[in-house]
């Protein structure tokens, strides 16, 4: 098989990328002298840097192929989700300094001190889970990046192997110190090759107002675009778009990895600085993603660049046609926002863009792909670490045993998301799964612990309960029952009866238990640095 030039140099180039990735890993190896050093990054990051790295791990696969083949098939009504992050980050803005001030490693810490050994272990595990969910999409989207822009010379599996070894490697290597510094990197190269892409695919399909026409004849220049569409049944666009929203916000404002960097600063000031830029880099990226899916669309149906919604339900449709019968609607849905989510690795090959362009899109696509995977599987392995092997395993484990045993997690947590990766159809798919399981979970006991100070251990441990319980029945059990349909819209998308429960239940048993002592919240509530 022949390989063309272009393709020939994007591979080589993501292959430079990478090893570059491990060699900063082993550069900054030497930095670890302690086990807050691998956790935290030694509690000494600036603002700036601090900005970097939370929004290079906000923006995952999610974005990359979820939130482009959102644009894809709504337009800017996509942004129906990502703004649910952006209120979220509005919200932690309030509580960054006293989130820093706390002081401590992990979201189980948190649990353990407000509510109880009972809360930090039911988080520690919600997290693993939630988290490792996360990085199996995050592996899946870096293979089918790596597949697309090697013309299949890479298969999809060999691509899904390639980026799990790469991001576990630099990430066992110097822990929060590699992620961090490569983060800023990556968070720079993601915001350049969206933004330059974006400006060249606009010129490329006739400007913005030939953009804005096409996507309204398409139903796709409207408050809820077509949202409707993205559910068998009749549930209507609004409804839908909030059971994006509210889980994305809930993830947000209970993201581990958002803690743990907010952990890592130098003080509560470049805290709640770091948070406020944050926020205008998430909506500036999500933004500009959302309107590069959007200009996809409307370059396949100008027939610059193939369909790749109508070419991924052809391939439904015929091996339906094999067995004799007619594809679901179950399985078109799922075709359609398959295919959708290729729609940047695509716009790569296929836009006409400047190779230069092309190569940039490529790598940020790579960037944000990797520096979401390293985060994810950071935050679990710390939390084993410290709230299961030092609490319960070996007390009093030196720092170089608790710097080893979190590596080992790291590369033990990275082969089992591995595993996971053949779970979900598509990365929407196993997104949402995963903002529920956390979200409704752990956000609602998780906020309430710096910003209510009636919350108790029994009203968290509840809370914790009910929501991880409803979004396994929702999910596993329900969609199996023939009168699944029947129900009510807001009950057939799980983010409604997940989340509100859940907060509910906090509530609720909150105020029938004894109220903590005054010496248990104190700490939650610290402005000022000083207890």
């Amino acid at each position: 098989m022949q390989i063309s030039l272009s393709v020939m140099i994007y591979t080589v180039s993501i292959g430079i990328y990478l090893f570059a990735l491990v060699g900063v890993g082993i550069y900054k190896t030497k930095m670890v002298k302690d086990s807050e050093d691998f956790m935290v990054a030694g509690r000494v990051l600036p603002w700036y840097i601090l900005v970097g790295t939370l929004l290079a791990t906000w923006m995952g696969s999610g974005s990359l192929f979820s939130g482009a083949g959102l644009g894809y098939r709504n337009g800017p009504a996509a942004l129906w989700s990502s703004a649910g992050a952006w209120l979220g980050i509005g919200l932690i803005y309030f509580i960054a300094k006293r989130i820093r001030n706390f002081g401590k490693v992990t979201v189980p810490d948190i649990f353990e001190i407000r509510y109880g050994r009972t809360a930090a272990i039911l988080a520690t595990i919600t997290t693993v889970i939630a988290y490792l969910t996360i990085v199996s999409y995050q592996f899946r989207g870096g293979g089918k990046v790596l597949s697309m822009v090697s013309d299949g010379n890479i298969s999809l599996e060999a691509g899904i192997i390639i980026t799990a070894v790469f991001a576990i490697s630099y990430t066992v290597l110097a822990g929060m110190f590699s992620v961090v510094y490569t983060d800023v990197v990556n968070g720079v190269l993601m915001t350049i090759g969206t933004l330059v892409a974006l400006a060249f695919m606009i010129f490329n399909i006739g400007g913005v107002g030939e953009m804005i026409d096409i996507a309204r004849e398409s139903g796709k220049w409207s408050l809820f675009g077509n949202w409707s569409s993205e559910r068998v049944g009749e549930i209507s666009g609004p409804v839908i778009a909030m059971s994006f929203f509210v889980p994305t916000m809930l993830l947000l404002m209970g993201d581990a990895n958002m803690y743990q960097r907010i952990f890592s600063a130098k003080d509560g000031g470049s805290a709640k600085k770091a948070v406020f830029f944050w926020i205008i880099g998430v909506i500036i990226l999500e933004s500009s993603i959302s309107f590069l899916g959007l200009t996809g669309s409307v370059a396949a149906e100008k027939g610059i660049m193939p369909d790749i919604v109508v070419e991924s339900q052809t391939l439904v449709i015929n091996e339906a046609a094999q067995s004799g019968q007619l594809p679901t609607k179950e399985a078109m849905l799922s075709a359609r926002q398959a295919g959708s989510e290729s729609v940047i690795p695509a716009i790569a090959k296929y836009g006409g863009l400047p190779l230069i362009i092309g190569l940039l899109l490529v790598s940020t696509m790579m960037a944000i792909i990797v520096s979401t995977a390293d985060s994810f599987l950071l935050i679990p392995a710390t939390n084993l670490t410290r709230d299961v092997y030092q609490r319960y395993i070996n007390s009093g484990a030196s720092e170089q045993q608790i710097i080893f045993i979190s590596r080992v997690l790291v590369l033990l947590l990275g082969l089992i998301a591995y595993l996971l990766v053949s779970q979900f159809k598509t990365v929407l798919n196993a997104a949402f799964t995963a903002y529920n399981i956390y979200g409704a979970s752990l956000t609602p006991a998780l906020l309430a612990a710096f910003l209510w100070k009636r919350a108790t251990k029994e009203g968290a441990v509840a809370s914790i309960i009910t929501g991880a319980s409803i979004t396994i029945i929702w999910t596993y059990f329900l969609p199996n029952w023939s009168r699944f349909g029947e129900l009510h819209p807001f009950l057939q998308e799980l983010t409604y009866p997940a989340a509100s429960l859940s907060i509910l239940v906090l509530i609720v048993v909150s105020i029938l238990t004894p109220a903590p002592p005054k010496s248990v919240y104190r700490q939650f509530f610290n402005d000022s640095g000083n207890i």
